[in-house]
């Protein structure tokens, strides 16, 4: 079994890994949109309307989710983007409104985010990029925990889905967790919708 120290040697295999699949895959945004709208259509599983749905930026190799944000605001869905506000010596993350063709702005790391004038919104499903996953629900990201602590605020307050964005070979045999780390409800792949959540 890995332990959370050798979560630093995992993060540089799925990075290469995930690069691979993307090189390979150039419309893997596309191609999960269509395939995880049919299986959504196929399980009847549509958030309620009024529901809002956060995706992301990405940066890297990560599969782009705009194309099923697209479809999301399409079928009448408000949309949410991810912002990392300044707090102490690191950051906050907050979600703020968003709607396709809104201009964004710079924010750390280089990811763009809507600007401080947008609405910050709480979201009823986050889509959230990953570097692996495991059948028991578990995320390896990318160490910083913006993700997990949003989570726990939002999952406090209403039930919050989280889905991760993924390839389907980012699968890993088991993901070392720790008791701050949140697990994700399903996936969205190139191959169709994964229910999972862990039972720890």
């Amino acid at each position: 079994m890995l332990t959370a120290d050798q979560k630093p040697l995992l993060r540089n295999e799925m990075k290469r890994r995930r690069a691979a699949f993307a090189q390979g895959s150039p419309l893997a945004g596309d191609m999960l949109a269509e395939i995880a709208c049919d299986a959504l259509d196929e399980r009847r599983e549509w958030p309620d309307k009024d529901a809002i749905i956060a995706g992301y930026w990405p940066i890297q190799s990560e599969i782009n989710p705009f194309p099923l944000l697209q479809i999301f605001e399409e079928r009448g869905y408000g949309l949410a983007l991810p912002c990392l506000m300044e707090e102490g010596e690191g950051f906050r993350m907050i979600f703020r409104r968003f709607s396709l063709g809104d201009d964004l702005v710079s924010g750390p790391f280089d990811i763009h985010q809507p600007a401080d004038d947008a609405d910050e919104i709480a979201p009823d499903m986050v889509l959230l990029p990953l570097l692996a996953f495991d059948e028991q629900g578990w995320r390896l990201g990318y160490g910083g925990g913006y993700y997990d602590r949003v989570l726990a605020r939002l999952r406090a307050q209403k039930d919050v889905k989280g889905y991760g964005i993924v390839f389907s070979g980012q699968q890993f045999a088991e993901i070392p967790f720790e008791v701050h780390d949140k697990p994700l409800d399903g996936l969205f792949t190139e191959q169709g919708v994964i229910p999972l959540r862990s039972k720890v």
